[in-house]
């Protein structure tokens, strides 16, 4: 079931904005899948899936290394701390 799940969930985010978990609750709730919102929460971090800002200026959920055309920049940036190295 879970194999499954995230099979749809990659799915529904590869054709769908999905801006929200609740977005992508709904649309796996209207696909059969009676989930919660921590069970959406896990197979996020899973599926190492984060948010990307589109052309738009809007944040979407994105597989991790996906070629997206839509997207411009990650909407979270890490930076390393300043000083010298050690």
């Amino acid at each position: 079931m879970k194999e499954k799940r995230q099979r749809a969930i990659l799915d529904i985010i590869a054709n769908h904005m999905i801006e929200t978990q609740e977005q992508l609750l709904a649309r796996l709730n209207e696909n059969g899948f009676d989930v919660t919102q921590a069970t959406i929460s896990r197979d996020i971090k899973e599926l190492r899936l984060y948010k990307r800002v589109d052309r738009t200026g809007k944040t979407r959920y994105a597989v991790s290394g996906a070629a997206d055309e839509g997207a411009m920049q990650p909407a979270v940036a890490a930076t390393a701390p300043s000083g010298p190295a050690i």
